[in-house]
């Protein structure tokens, strides 16, 4: 008989996860802080992309909010719903127009990314992989758990500094 897997514990709307900490949603805004650095130095290698600056700025204020979210859940043990889920959607949308400003303005990208040598490359990667472990954090890690979240913020600040670094070694 096979061990049966542990289920995940999924936050609801009536649900109000215990355990999460000040420290822990201070955290989190790191990588958020991280992704906003990375979007204006993005933004100004690639000659200020309105699309990319507006999906960057979707994107953090997505991250911004669940960070303040994970405040209020730890300070008064209350979770307003709308601000965890609202970060499905304003992600969503911020990447898909990061995604299509790259797509559209890809000759200012090709042109900031032309003198591309090894050591962002190797920053790029990490990043990269950084990010898969996210996807891979977000469908198996219990996000109710504060040591998942933990894990996976550490992850995300750490991929964020690749990614600045790689964009200033260009």
């Amino acid at each position: 008989m096979a061990k049966k897997e542990k289920e995940r514990n999924v936050i609801t709307k009536d649900m109000v996860p215990e355990g999460f900490s000040i420290s822990m949603a201070l955290v989190d805004a790191i990588p958020v802080l991280f992704f906003a650095i990375n979007i204006i130095v993005l933004g100004i290698k690639a000659g200020f992309s309105w699309l990319i600056m507006l999906g960057g700025l979707l994107c953090f204020l997505g991250g911004a909010i669940k960070v303040l979210w994970k405040i209020i859940v730890a300070a008064k043990q209350k979770n307003i719903w709308w601000m965890f889920v609202q970060m499905r959607y304003t992600m969503l949308l911020g990447f898909l127009l990061i995604i299509l400003g790259c797509i559209i303005d890809r000759h200012d990208l090709a042109a900031a990314f032309s003198g591309i040598g090894a050591g962002s490359i190797v920053f790029f990667v990490l990043w990269f992989l950084g990010m898969c472990l996210m996807g891979v954090f977000a469908a198996k890690l219990d996000n109710a758990d504060p040591k998942a979240n933990w894990i996976e913020q550490g992850t995300n600040g750490i991929s964020q500094i690749c990614l600045l670094i790689a964009l200033l070694l260009l």
